[in-house]
């Protein structure tokens, strides 16, 4: 998938499509890692572990639950 970097206030970013971001796991307002490499000329970017010390089959699983009942989590965020 072919992106521009864009400016941003003084800044510059990448636009990531809804499918991207689902596919990678990440929301809106994630804390990601970016890792530039300048030999290759390439940037990675991995979720930041806000958990660190924990299981990381406790973090998958809390991952898989807060997917499949979003709805209802936001909808009781908002009461």
């Amino acid at each position: 998938m072919a992106q521009k970097i864009i400016k941003i206030g003084s800044s510059a970013g990448v636009t990531l499509s809804p499918d991207a971001l689902k596919s990678a796991r990440l929301d809106i307002g994630d804390a990601v890692d970016v890792s530039v490499h300048p030999a290759s000329r390439t940037i990675t970017m991995r979720p930041r572990s806000v958990a660190a010390g924990v299981s990381p089959d406790v973090i998958m699983w809390t991952n898989v639950f807060i997917e499949k009942n979003r709805t209802l989590l936001k909808r009781l965020a908002d009461r």
